[in-house]
């Protein structure tokens, strides 16, 4: 059998990730190593059609599949903090249902492999946060059966121990369990110890972090897989309560960022800060501070690079995510065999719903050009010249979803979790709020729907592709 083998080429270049990723979903043999990413050897048009070259060769690809996941999307966590994991997953190719408490009270995580809790609220457990009782426990028994958990920020929280209501999946317990704002918000470097979490990854990776759980250098079941390596700078970004340098360096530095554990037949991952928030979340860091500080030192078109070069689908935190999800074995062919295949649907609901969002997109854009005008002039060039890429984005984006759906049906998990998605963002456009937040909520489906043209694009030069065979 002819095999095709596609390049690793690290956090930066996630493009064949999403392919691989596609080729899974398809129940096309697909698998990565150590050498990079392989698929089936009659996949090589598809990849072309995506501009991705590779390598034939003679050998029998592994077969791998996705995992089925959800994230937890209830009141307890809310919007935009679960967009921003839906964002990344759509970045890497993969497709997720949001669930809440009542879901998952009547059973859902059984159709599940991997739950999601996102930061927010979940700080002190479900039950309480929903005012609904046995949550926590369907949870905890989910994952004791053979379930798999991944959390960042309050969902290392939940995760943890030292509190009523949270899961003790983790056997350590947050030097801060109660008043966990006496931390603050930054972007910090974090340095992965562990082998398959650090693959492709560079030495350092640059994370927002919104008082995540602080955790000691203890003797514990739990295992540390990376560590908080350096303070970069402060946020004021939506929590005006910036980490202390003096803090970083007193309780933080060197203590673990990731640990993970078993629990039953489960696995359990977390992150105290946020690789799910991707360098768009660091750009808005960025403009309220460094950006503002350095503008009439450096000037217009140095700022301006700062802001344009941030990645947008592929980065280090993404590609961190992906790695835990490979730690965790979610790619291994489940034990019961079955793999469900595709089932496609009209994109009819996802169009219409995109009208909408059009819509208040264009009033948003109006708006941030308003908040603009109260900013220096120097200040209001550099906003505008983002604006302006921005909008220029969006129509793009849009335009190449219509394109792309007018190929035929599409995804049904990838229609119910970007209509899910999107839905929410609605009311955030809405929201007033200052210039920098107004522009973070105003890009975030931009990304959403960038994700998910790429795994559509994915996805119909597979089926060209599958169709030529």
């Amino acid at each position: 059998m002819t095999i095709f083998k596609l390049a690793d080429r690290g956090a930066f270049t996630g493009i064949p990730l999403t392919f691989l990723n596609r080729c899974r979903a398809y129940q096309f043999p697909a698998a990565d190593g150590a050498e990079g990413f392989v698929v089936d050897g009659q996949l090589a048009e598809a990849a072309a059609r995506l501009g991705l070259t590779g390598e034939a060769a003679e050998g029998l690809p592994e077969t791998s599949t996705p995992p089925r996941i959800a994230i937890y999307a209830g009141e307890a966590v809310g919007y935009p903090y679960w967009a921003y994991y839906a964002h990344s997953l759509l970045s890497l190719g993969l497709t997720f249902s949001p669930i809440d408490g009542r879901q998952i009270l009547a059973g859902a995580l059984s159709d599940y492999d991997l739950l999601v809790m996102p930061g927010g609220f979940a700080t002190w457990g479900l039950d309480r946060a929903e005012n609904l009782a046995g949550i926590d426990a369907a949870i905890h028994a989910f994952i004791s059966a053979g379930g798999a958990f991944m959390g960042s920020c309050g969902g290392g929280f939940y995760a943890s121990d030292g509190r009523p209501g949270w899961l003790r999946a983790i056997d350590a317990t947050p030097n801060y369990t109660q008043e966990y704002l006496s931390t603050g918000a930054a972007v910090l470097g974090i340095s992965v110890s562990d082998p398959v979490l650090g693959r492709g990854l560079p030495e350092a990776i640059e994370l927002p972090y919104y008082h995540g759980p602080v955790y000691s250098n203890s003797v514990r079941a739990a295992v540390s897989l990376g560590h908080f390596r350096n303070f970069i700078s402060e946020s004021r970004l939506f929590i005006d309560n910036p980490l202390a340098p003096s803090l970083f360096d007193r309780e933080m530095k060197n203590t673990p960022a990731v640990l993970s554990a078993n629990l039953g037949r489960g696995k359990v991952i977390i992150f105290s800060p946020h690789p799910e928030m991707g360098e768009f979340l660091r750009k808005g860091i960025v403009l309220e501070a460094y950006v503002r500080r350095f503008l009439p030192i450096r000037g217009f078109k140095v700022m301006d690079e700062t802001l344009r070069f941030f990645m947008k689908e592929d980065c280090a935190g993404f590609r961190l995510i992906y790695n835990a999800l490979v730690y965790l074995g979610l790619f291994e062919r489940r034990g019961d065999g079955a793999i469900s295949e595709m089932e496609k649907v009209s994109p009819h609901e996802l169009l219409q719903l995109l009208n909408e969002l059009d819509a208040a997109m264009i009033a948003s854009f109006v708006r941030l050009e308003a908040l603009a005008c109260s900013e220096t002039e120097a200040m209001h060039h550099l906003l505008s010249a983002e604006f302006g890429r921005l909008k220029q984005e969006w129509q793009d984006v849009l335009a190449g979803i219509r394109t792309e759906c007018a190929a035929g049906l599409v995804d049904i998990r990838l229609v119910d979790g970007l209509v899910g998605v999107l839905q929410a963002s609605l009311p955030s456009l809405e929201a007033p709020s200052k210039p920098t937040e107004t522009l973070v909520l105003t890009e975030m489906p931009i990304r959403l729907c960038a994700a998910g043209l790429r795994i559509m694009r994915c996805d119909n030069a597979l089926e060209t592709s599958h169709e030529n065979r």
